[in-house]
């Protein structure tokens, strides 16, 4: 009888050498970024009535869901615009 090795068990396509997912293999702010999506879906989806909306000097009537996505989609936006970039997050490590 000869022991197997590890290169023989992965080549027998067992699947237990590959990495197994977990929870806690997650970032706890993957964990809170997916929660608060959650939040601010079901606010979004709860709030369907119409409502005015002013921009300056322009006035509208519009859905309050569609509005509400809208603000979303800007925050979001702007999270991503004023995140640091590579560069200075390199710099800011000490490398070049």
């Amino acid at each position: 009888m000869t022991a197997s090795t590890p290169s023989d068990d992965a080549v027998s396509g067992d699947g237990t050498s590959g990495r197994r997912f977990s929870a806690g293999s997650i970032p706890p702010r993957v964990w809170i970024a997916l929660v608060l999506l959650v939040v601010a879906v079901l606010f979004v989806a709860q709030n369907r009535d119409s409502t005015e909306i002013q921009v300056l000097l322009i006035s509208l009537v519009a859905p309050l869901w569609a509005v509400l996505t809208v603000a979303v989609g800007v925050g979001l936006l702007i999270g991503l615009l004023l995140r640091p970039s590579e560069r200075r997050r390199r710099k800011a490590a000490g490398g070049r």
